[in-house]
């Protein structure tokens, strides 16, 4: 009997391994106790209110109380809440609680508030509140106020990439369906959850620990891991933003869907950095921080974890070549401060108040940088509107 213990030990947890594979259905489809853990029926449990914040119960039946509250008990390790550590393609929602104010060399006040930077969620228990100056999504409609997960993926899963809603009925607001005119975008992610079998491995080493410096490491996007888009990203976020920064729509206009072409595309591949702009090869040119939908490419066969690819003629920008799509530290949700003439220059710095050692060593995850880089807009944009290319 003493070798029976161990035996099936070792039983139970191939049993749960097995339990973890694509086999079983998906967390957000309803697998195993997976309604249980973000709905209560009777708000109740053990003679206690499952979510003391609502005694009356939640419109949806949630635990937690609003929906970007409930997403937020899970995905907040996962990077998406982690005091800036988060290094997902999407950005870490933190970044939206952090503001910073600083005086330039010139003596004007400057200032990056959080609500600027990127998508304002609406998760109270996290501090994460409704966009004090945008009533409506810029360039759109859909009002700031009902803003959430839930927005822009569906909670309850579909097969489209990142769960996000498609054409037709999207969430719903007071009382009715956001309608969205253009379907999911075609990419697959860098992420555990869409790139490997064994999702529980995703977050959980086989010892069953959880570890967030793991789990940010299986998602952080880097020039070689990152998402792999293929189209449909700048028509998705039209559904919302129309394309305002086509021309004559906007202040600041930079069209999207756009070939990049082979002069561009050449561009692109010839520059590794503000110090050497013809040095760099098409097969290991990528930038994690200047994505682009790369249109000819097999998703079935590509691989996230390892594509250095730089674009070619017919690839296009689209909206993520230059912002964050949950936030980010720099204004406008940007992959890089806009504002700054170099990456050195970019707020948040340490002397900003509101900063932070650690705002300051995440703002740019892991990417380095040669001392004189200038605005990653160079990775493009090389020449000034002289004809020279800018040093």
């Amino acid at each position: 009997m003493r070798r029976v213990r161990p035996i099936l030990s070792s039983v139970f947890a191939l049993a749960a391994l097995f339990a973890c594979s694509g086999e079983v259905r998906a967390f957000h489809e309803g697998g195993v106790l997976a309604c249980a853990n973000c709905h209560t029926m009777h708000n109740s449990q053990n003679g206690q209110a499952v979510d003391p914040g609502h005694p009356g119960g939640d419109t949806h039946l949630l635990r937690y109380g609003n929906s970007s509250d409930t997403c937020l008990r899970c995905h907040a390790a996962f990077g998406q809440f982690a005091g800036g550590f988060g290094y997902g393609p999407g950005g870490d929602f933190y970044w939206l609680t952090r503001s910073y104010t600083w005086i330039g060399n010139d003596g004007t006040p400057g200032s990056s508030p959080g609500h600027s930077h990127g998508h304002n969620v609406i998760a109270p228990a996290y501090g994460l509140i409704q966009d004090p100056v945008l009533p409506v999504a810029p360039g759109g409609d859909f009002p700031s106020q009902h803003l959430g997960c839930t927005s822009c993926h569906d909670p309850h899963g579909n097969t489209n990439y990142m769960m996000l809603y498609g054409a037709g009925g999207a969430s719903y607001y007071n009382g009715q369906r956001a309608s969205f005119t253009d379907p999911a975008p075609l990419a697959v992610g860098n992420g555990p959850l869409t790139t490997w079998s064994l999702p529980c491995l995703s977050c959980h080493n086989i010892h069953g620990a959880q570890s967030k410096a793991n789990i940010h490491d299986h998602a952080a996007e880097t020039d070689a891991r990152h998402p792999v888009y293929k189209s449909g990203v700048s028509e998705w976020c039209a559904n919302c933003h129309g394309f305002f920064h086509d021309e004559g729509l906007a202040d600041f206009e930079h069209p999207t869907r756009e070939e990049f072409e082979s002069d561009l595309a050449g561009v692109y591949n010839a520059y590794l950095s503000s110090d050497d702009q013809l040095g760099g090869d098409a097969a290991h040119s990528y930038w994690g921080l200047v994505p682009f939908e790369a249109v000819n490419v097999d998703l079935a066969t590509v691989n996230p974890q390892n594509r250095t690819q730089g674009p070619t003629a017919p690839d296009r920008v689209m909206c993520l070549s230059c912002h964050r799509a949950h936030a980010s530290p720099f204004p406008r949700g940007g992959r890089w401060d806009f504002t700054a003439t170099f990456i050195a220059d970019s707020h948040p710095r340490i002397t900003d108040t509101g900063a932070s050692t650690n705002d300051v060593a995440n703002r740019y995850y892991r990417y380095a940088f040669v001392t004189t880089q200038g605005s990653l807009c160079r990775k493009c944009h090389p020449w000034d509107m002289g004809g020279d290319r800018l040093q």
